[in-house]
């Protein structure tokens, strides 16, 4: 990838970092099919993160679970399809009603137990229970910042799912509480033409503080300086977040919109040196439950989590 390919946001992303060169070399990894060295992988994933855009506009992330073959990449690496029956299915997520009213998805596939993942972007269509993605844009990511686990489902397509939600526009003591211990999170953004994006955050347990007025401050670590969900809020600052708490089997999905520090003091060390903050404005979340048949254990923390908190 050239710069002439990352756009205006990402661009002036860039440049606030001083991270403009570093971003041209990276940009190299980015093709406009699936890199045929990472098709085996994605035959073997059994989770899927997805964002993906309401009608109204807002950005959401998801989490899926399937089996080993879910993911079925085309012959020419253009297309990554979905096979849908061997999902398990949150019925209370948005993904499902806006993915037939925005072709928009970005991607994140993620072995939590061996830290590898790829970013694939694309438009997608339903055909049945098949989800086809015409790729735009994929990616292979670094390892960094993510907790190891072991992620077990068993036939997922039939894996009983919990059927309550709560929701509101003010989040609450339990919700606090999930966030306050969450050590993951997966970030969702949009640009206009350039498409859905998702991508992962990690941290020390309490890396995302509860500020008063559904505002969540959190710390932007040194990542690959393409600056995919930076640039996207530069032009756009909505964003969806969804952390999903193993140990209950929930999902705290977000809606909100982001604002962006830079340069900010930061003598705890908490963003690894980078100076670099961004707040997240709640302004609707839904609370649903994980597969009842998940077994999710934690493996251990990534050694590149900056030490202070």
């Amino acid at each position: 990838m050239t710069a002439a390919r990352f756009h205006e946001g990402e661009l002036i992303a860039q440049r606030k970092a001083n991270e403009s060169d570093i971003a041209a070399r990276n940009g190299a990894t980015v093709g406009p099919t699936i890199v045929r060295g990472a098709l085996p992988f994605v035959r073997q994933q059994k989770t899927l993160y997805v964002g993906s855009v309401d009608l109204d506009g807002r950005v959401w992330a998801s989490i899926l679970i399937g089996e080993p073959g879910f993911l079925e990449p085309g012959d020419d690496a253009a297309t990554l399809t979905v096979d849908l029956s061997k999902v398990a299915r949150q019925p209370h997520d948005p993904l499902w009603e806006n993915l037939r009213l925005d072709a928009r998805l970005g991607f994140l596939l993620l072995d939590l137990q061996t830290r590898k993942r790829l970013k694939v972007n694309g438009d997608a269509h339903l055909q049945g229970d098949r989800l086809v993605v015409d790729v735009t844009e994929s990616v292979p990511i670094c390892p960094r910042y993510i907790q190891r686990r072991t992620i077990a489902l068993p036939d997922p397509g039939h894996q009983p799912m919990p059927s309550a939600m709560r929701q509101g526009s003010d989040i609450g003591d339990a919700q606090i509480d999930l966030i306050a211990r969450a050590d993951t999170f997966f970030l969702a953004s949009v640009h206009e033409t350039h498409g859905a994006d998702c991508s992962h955050r990690g941290g020390p347990p309490g890396f995302v503080q509860v500020l008063p007025g559904n505002v969540l401050r959190i710390p932007d670590y040194n990542g690959n300086s393409m600056f995919n969900s930076f640039g996207n809020f530069l032009l756009n600052p909505q964003a969806g977040l969804v952390f999903p708490d193993y140990e209950q089997r929930r999902m705290l999905q977000l809606n909100g919109t982001v604002a962006m520090f830079w340069d900010q003091p930061d003598p705890d060390g908490s963003t690894g040196g980078t100076g670099r903050f961004w707040e997240f404005t709640i302004e609707r979340w839904i609370e649903t439950g994980l597969p009842d048949g998940l077994d999710a254990r934690f493996l251990d923390a990534s050694p590149f989590l900056p030490h202070g908190v």
